[in-house]
């Protein structure tokens, strides 16, 4: 079921664009702000931004405390990059993800791939010490969610950055809860357990006993074995 999930959920990110693609006002006015508190082509240290100067976002906006990851560090999975903790989140960041998640590392938020892609992002906010945007967009069925993603970077006192200013922005004014989006990935579950039902239905019809704990079938016990009997591996799953 995979491959049909695959035709059901589908995403994209459009990397890196050009800051001047920055079409949404408020995200405009807030990269204008820092590239003011830029010292030469070193970005700002937080304390030369002020949360007071940057009202017309304050909802949508995320503070990231960043580190390359330590070898052996517990709390992120084998070769994850970078240590990335949210600090301080937004309120309407807050009800588009259904949770708050301040305190927390990106990898105890987000299911793998999505962490794997947020930390490639701010690792590279990190390391090149430059501003990036993303576009994201996910078509779940028949309907399309996506956003706007504006990561700047911001030094403490050394010369290294330690923190990022995250700013996010729906494209759809009217998605504002996780609920929106929840319903529909909710639609898919159902749709993949009907699914799985009548493909058990199928395989038991033809003699299969299907097994929950490997995914596979095999044939009932009965001594020998149905003409067109197979063992199902992961490859043969996503053929056909």
């Amino acid at each position: 079921f995979d491959l049909m999930a695959r035709f059901r959920i589908w995403s994209n990110t459009a990397e890196y664009l050009s800051l001047s693609a920055i079409q949404r006002s408020e995200m405009a006015e807030l990269y204008g702000y820092w590239r003011l508190a830029c010292e030469g082509d070193a970005p700002p240290r937080q304390k030369d931004l002020a949360i007071h100067e940057m009202p017309n976002c304050l909802s949508n906006i995320a503070l990231i405390d960043v580190a390359p990851a330590a070898p052996k560090d517990s709390e992120l999975p084998a070769d994850f990059p970078i240590r990335a903790r949210y600090l301080m989140v937004g309120e309407s960041l807050k009800r588009l993800l259904g949770a708050d998640p301040t305190g927390q590392l990106i990898n105890e938020v987000y299911s793998r791939d999505v962490a794997a892609e947020v930390g490639r992002a701010f690792l590279k906010s990190m390391e090149t010490q430059s501003p990036l945007y993303y576009r994201r967009e996910f078509q779940i069925l028949t309907k399309s969610f996506g956003y706007d993603r504006l990561v700047l970077p911001m030094r403490l006192q050394g010369g290294e950055v330690r923190r990022l200013l995250l700013c996010i922005y729906p494209l759809d004014s009217k998605l504002v809860s996780a609920e929106q989006w929840r319903s529909e990935l909710a639609k898919v579950e159902a749709m993949e357990s009907a699914e799985a039902q009548m493909a058990s239905a199928w395989a038991e019809s033809l003699g299969y006993t299907v097994s929950p704990a490997d995914g596979g079938t095999r044939p009932e016990a009965t001594g020998r074995r149905p003409r067109n009997y197979y063992e199902l591996s992961d490859g043969d799953r996503g053929r056909g």
